[in-house]
């Protein structure tokens, strides 16, 4: 990994891009840093080593693909126990619906009359 300053990076924009596409290349903008990375398809996503770690440390057995949840990968929906907790906790209150178990609340004043109640 090179890490730079941007000052060095302006200076040098071409050895860094170039650099980028063996390399990885960190340039540090004030507290924060910035990778560079190359890439022959513009959709391609970034990843986070720490994220891949993570999901690596659940069982073979539970992971899924979390994004069929999640747009963002939330790494709660990698694990098929947690998928199935939401899916059953949905079904649940579906069937609450079906036999009126539920307490509709029409505009703020009717929910904060309800709110209070409890």
């Amino acid at each position: 990994m090179v890490l730079i300053s941007t000052k060095e990076f302006r200076a040098q924009q071409k050895k860094y891009f170039d650099l980028a596409v063996d390399e990885q290349v960190v340039v540090k903008r004030g507290k924060r840093f910035f990778s560079i990375t190359a890439s022959s398809k513009p959709d391609n996503r970034l990843i986070d080593y720490e994220w891949v770690k993570e999901y690596m440390a659940i069982p073979e057995k539970y992971r899924c693909d979390p994004f069929e949840m999640s747009p963002s990968g939330d790494l709660f929906y990698a694990d098929k126990r947690n998928v199935e907790k939401v899916k059953q906790a949905i079904a649940e209150a579906e069937q609450e619906i079906k036999e009126g178990k539920f307490t509709r609340i029409n505009g703020l004043a009717e929910l904060e009359r309800f709110m209070e109640s409890l």
